[in-house]
């Protein structure tokens, strides 16, 4: 397998990386909801050596046996050094295109109602108008438009409730959306118009036929349990109500109860309250909705699975290639682990591809985070029962 490496500066365009250039130690990381990087090291003799320009250079990986454009992005720096035997080299370290992003900030606006219409939610409308601020501040190569959003927010309408607080493009994206709602987003290159797509939904991946399975392709199985995360009744909190500091709750819509209960979890783990807020909802109906789907999604996984595995189809043994947001059956009878997975980390080695590594499952990142959100959420709400 040949990887191509090209830097750009306008319309110059020049291999760094083929069968006749070669840079070193060259890597690509991808992570679910996370910008993308390359590193690689560039000796004098590459015809691109003195071509890299902070923050300016544009970067394209493209994979030489499926012809995907495995990185797209820019330099970000490229310091020289020279090595006690007196080699020179640079040490280039670049990242995607999301993150022309962070190179935008949002003007102040005040939280309003995006209901969409003509075809367009309210979600797509929201998106539609951050990403038109980004535009017209940024350089026209930098311009992104929406692609693939069909993340549903809530049941009962497409409704969203937003304003912007003069943050990056990138933290309002993921701060007012991903981080409220869940979901993955990422930007993407059209190469059939090469403009830029910003796509947003529940599940970017596809599942695919290729097992990942002990004395098959599975390097290594990690399995993890994490009870402190689940909640069997939850009181959900919307928005503030007008002149107060009482929050909207669900008890209108919920038979008179302002909290809710996951029947299965309770007979399995007995009674765990737990609170969970959503500062931009206003209507009950959708904090019904919106609670009972955060409800299920955060008790779907007391435990997690950290899947290592070797990529076959390097060798042509298997005919799909490992890919970040795509789902895979994992089985091992040895640690009672038989479900699909999703590739949420990527390593890909440009000069030797059989070095290559992902990883499937939840990330401790992730199973932390919410551990932690989980108790201090029941600590806040003891101290505020106890009045502390």
């Amino acid at each position: 397998m040949l990887y191509t490496v090209t830097i750009a500066n306008g319309s110059e365009v020049v291999r760094v990386h083929d069968r006749y250039e070669r840079v070193a130690d060259a890597r690509i990381a991808k992570e679910r909801n996370a910008i993308d990087s390359l590193t690689f090291t560039i000796y004098p003799d590459n015809p691109g050596y003195d071509l890299l320009n902070n923050m300016k250079t544009t970067v394209q990986v493209r994979n030489g046996k499926t012809g995907a454009l495995d990185f797209d992005g820019r330099v970000v720096k490229a310091p020289g050094s020279m090595s006690t035997s007196g080699l020179i080299s640079k040490a280039v370290q670049c990242e995607s295109v999301e993150a022309y992003l962070c190179d935008s900030t949002q003007p102040y606006l005040s939280e309003r109602q995006w209901s969409g219409g003509n075809g367009k939610s309210g979600l797509q409308e929201f998106i539609d108008y951050v990403l038109a601020r980004h535009n017209e501040r940024v350089e026209p190569h930098k311009r992104i438009y929406r692609g693939r959003v069909d993340l549903v927010t809530y049941e009962t309408t497409g409704g969203v409730y937003k304003g912007l607080q003069r943050e990056s493009t990138r933290d309002t994206l993921f701060g007012k959306l991903v981080d409220v709602f869940g979901g993955e987003m990422r930007v993407r290159r059209n190469e059939a118009d090469g403009l830029l797509y910003l796509d947003y939904s529940e599940k970017l991946g596809t599942n695919r036929d290729t097992p990942i399975e002990v004395a098959r392709n599975m390097a290594s199985v990690t399995m993890d349990e994490d009870p402190t995360q689940i909640i069997t009744r939850l009181y959900p909190l919307g928005a503030k109500k007008e002149n107060s500091e009482d929050r909207i709750t669900v008890a209108s819509v919920n038979s008179g109860r302002e909290y809710i209960d996951d029947a299965e979890a309770m007979a399995k783990y007995g009674i765990i309250e737990g609170t969970n807020t959503w500062d931009d909802v206003t209507v009950p109906a959708n904090l019904l909705s919106a609670s009972r789907a955060w409800l299920t999604k955060n008790n779907q996984f007391p435990h997690s699975a950290s899947v290592s595995a070797y990529d076959l189809s390097l060798i042509d043994m298997e005919p799909d290639e490992f890919k970040l947001l795509d789902w895979y059956q994992c089985r091992n009878h040895l640690v009672g682990l038989d479900e699909p997975l999703e590739v949420i980390k990527q390593t890909i080695d440009i000069n030797e591809p059989h070095k290559s590594s992902i990883e499937l499952g939840d990330s401790t990142t992730r199973q932390s985070s919410q551990a932690t959100a989980a108790i201090a959420s029941k600590v806040a709400t003891l101290e505020k029962l106890l009045g502390l």
